[in-house]
């Protein structure tokens, strides 16, 4: 019996840039900043839960090993019109003592509590734009990568080419040997160019598949090809006040301010109520007290100063730690305005390396058909061919490398210029 084998074509796509954009939220760090913003909310939960007030039940047993008892004195006579006493022992309760309550404390006046709940929903906006931020960060990672693995890609492509012209050439200085019109040395030196080209491909492939597994690593995605690029290099003005850092450094000055308000709130006397349901018994069921009164529900009302002379330590270091808060982000600000003036200089620069390394190209392959041509009529040596075929390669992959910096840099102007890559 014949086996019908179906042979299923598999498909590798190459990784395009949007498809990298997207793949972002897939990064572990991502997740990590994404699960840090429920742990703060929870702890905006639990501040308002404290709010609300607390409830406790409280059932206890107690067996003592004495019969409680208290001493006092009764009149037994009068004698000599003097009352004449008698100490004896009265029991107060019986050996086994249950107690039930159900009690309830509300906090009337607490600014510091308040305080700190407006300061945890700070944070949590500040942790919402954390996770923005490490976005940006992978973003740049992430676009650097790219450019790089597409650099040496097109490193590759230009040394194959060399490749393939050498091995046309070391035919043709094989026949020229054979017939006696160029000497052996010229011969092996094509040979050996033509073995160092190969070894040249290889080390770049090795660098193509290190960066492949570290862009792997850094979006969580097996990735073994990227797409080409797409230089968007459409002219826009930053607004660096809608950078996620940025704002993260303005949201840490709201912080300080709030700090500054608990610090204050320290001032303040805190006010709480306490209601409790109350029975003390001798008996399991709380029914029965032979001892004294069944019931004794509560009501109360307290009031708590801290007369700590810290407060005022405390008040001075956050006014303090808002100072510098405050130099901080007018420094940050200008160290990115800084930043970001420097690599549209470097862009602009590469532009015009752009044109030149294209006329550098038009005039190396001029000269490389022109050695060849010379090289197959025995008018120039293999010293010259293999110049030519090197410098021509080097040329084109100079082009792709400029190309794909350009490109590097076009997408980080972008994101540090406090546009938002990931809208469209």
């Amino acid at each position: 019996m014949k086996k019908i084998i179906f042979l299923i074509p598999i498909f590798i796509f190459a990784e395009s840039f949007n498809d990298l954009k997207n793949d972002i939220v897939n990064s572990f760090n991502y997740k990590i900043a994404k699960k840090k913003v429920k742990l703060y909310k929870e702890k905006v939960q639990l501040l308002n839960s404290k709010n609300y007030g607390d409830l406790k039940v409280n059932y206890q047993g107690i067996y003592f090993f004495d019969q409680p008892y208290v001493n006092t004195q009764t009149a037994v006579a009068v004698v000599n019109n003097q009352l004449i006493y008698k100490d004896i022992e009265v029991n107060t309760a019986d050996k086994s003592h249950y107690i039930g309550e159900i009690k309830y404390s509300f906090p009337i006046f607490n600014k510091t509590l308040n305080s700190n709940i407006k300061k945890s929903k700070i944070e949590v906006i500040k942790q919402q734009l954390e996770v923005e931020n490490v976005k940006r960060i992978l973003f740049l990672k992430a676009t650097r990568l790219y450019a790089q693995i597409y650099g040496v890609n097109q490193n590759i492509k230009a040394l194959q080419v060399a490749k393939q012209a050498l091995s046309d050439s070391k035919e043709k200085a094989k026949a020229l040997y054979d017939s006696g019109l160029l000497d052996k040395s010229n011969y092996d030196d094509i040979n050996a160019k033509y073995y160092e080209i190969i070894a040249q491909i290889e080390d770049f492939k090795s660098k193509k598949n290190s960066l492949l597994s570290t862009l792997s690593y850094l979006l969580n995605k097996k990735i073994t090809k990227i797409d080409a690029l797409n230089i968007d290099d459409k002219n826009f003005e930053p607004n660096f006040e809608n950078r996620a850092d940025i704002k993260i450094i303005k949201k840490q000055l709201d912080l300080s301010n709030q700090d500054i308000k608990i610090a204050k709130s320290n001032y303040y006397p805190e006010i709480g109520i306490q209601i409790a349901l109350k029975r003390e018994s001798d008996n399991l069921g709380l029914s029965n007290n032979e001892y004294s009164n069944l019931d004794k529900s509560y009501i109360a009302i307290g009031i708590s100063y801290n007369f700590d002379t810290s407060k005022k330590h405390k008040l001075e270091m956050a006014k303090i730690a808002k100072n510098i808060n405050l130099m901080f982000y007018t420094d940050y600000l200008n160290k990115i305005k800084t930043e970001y003036k420097s690599d549209l200089n470097i862009k602009k620069a590469l532009f015009y390396q752009l044109k030149s390394i294209k006329e550098e190209i038009k005039a190396r392959e001029s000269y490389y058909s022109y050695i060849k041509s010379k090289f197959n009529e025995g008018l120039a040596d293999s010293t010259d061919l293999n110049n030519a075929i090197a410098k021509l390669a080097q040329s084109k992959a100079k082009k792709e490398y400029i190309k794909s910096e350009i490109f590097f840099l076009s997408e980080k102007l972008k994101v540090n210029g406090g546009i938002d890559v990931f809208s469209k």
